[in-house]
């Protein structure tokens, strides 16, 4: 325990990093939350991980708390850097999701003065002044509130949330590649699809070759459906809480997803309860 203690950046000991990390990444997702359901007349539970955290406001409260200090004594300079700062982390962020699930989870686009959808200078200004307050108001009650604890009770409550956070993680990667994957698929079928829609028609009379295409098309009809039904259960969580979730690759599937969610979802169920209702009565 107290060798994990010893290990410091910026003076601060690495389980008091981690519970710092996370009290802020709680408490960003509260104020997200909180602004959002406010906005939307609606409770919506915001964030990408299934618990109550938002990572992007820890990891931007880490970056205030280790960094920006320095700037403190000079109110306009300190100001700047943070809007700097964290403007590009914001950036960053929504960059890094559209390269890596090539979608879209927040789009400033219909805000004046917008960088691509991904920031706008409204948020930018806020991030200033948020700045101040998590420096001078919210950091030091926070370091109050974890100094109660001992070094021990610290590593272990350290350990105990992040080993839950890692998992959490690993859990919504996981539906997030799979998402990307099956909208992905379904681009490709429905490119067959027209595909073999257009040699139906070129057919004609021939009625032979044109009942193998219809069978062909068929298949690949059933394949879509299947497709987007996946795509439609684990994009679920993501799509509830980002209705503004878009993509220009996967544009017609997602589209699809979002407008038949409710009975692509159904279809799912249906189609699983079969596969064990038959898989019972070969046991049988």
């Amino acid at each position: 325990m107290t060798a994990i203690y010893n290990i410091t950046c910026a003076g601060v000991p690495l389980p008091l990093l981690v519970l710092y990390f996370l009290w802020y990444s709680f408490l960003g997702w509260c104020m997200e939350t909180a602004f959002c359901s406010i906005s939307e007349r609606r409770f919506v539970f915001r964030g990408f991980l299934k618990g109550p955290i938002c990572p992007i406001y820890g990891f931007g409260v880490m970056v205030m708390v280790l960094w920006l200090q320095q700037f403190t004594q000079n109110f306009f300079l300190f100001y700047l850097i943070a809007t700097v700062t964290m403007s590009a982390w914001e950036y960053f962020v929504g960059w890094l999701l559209e390269v890596t699930t090539h979608m879209k989870y927040w789009d400033y686009s219909h805000r004046r003065f917008n960088l691509k959808g991904r920031i706008c200078l409204g948020n930018s200004l806020y991030w200033g002044i948020a700045a101040y307050a998590a420096i001078f108001w919210i950091h030091p009650a926070t370091q109050r509130l974890f100094g109660h604890l001992s070094t021990v009770a610290q590593t272990w409550l350290a350990g105990g949330l992040l080993a839950l956070t890692l998992a959490d993680t690993v859990i919504t990667i996981r539906h997030l590649a799979l998402t990307s994957g099956f909208l992905a698929k379904a681009e490709q079928v429905q490119t067959e699809l027209e595909r073999q829609k257009e040699q139906l028609r070129e057919a004609g009379l021939q009625k032979l070759q044109s009942a193998r295409l219809q069978m062909a098309l068929a298949k690949k009809e059933l394949e879509e459906n299947r497709l987007l039904q996946e795509a439609a259960h684990h994009s679920a969580r993501f799509r509830k809480r980002y209705h503004l979730m878009s993509s220009r690759n996967f544009k017609e599937s997602l589209q699809f997803v979002k407008e038949h969610a409710t009975g692509l979802r159904q279809d799912r169920k249906d189609r699983f309860a079969q596969l064990k209702a038959e898989r019972k009565n070969k046991k049988a």
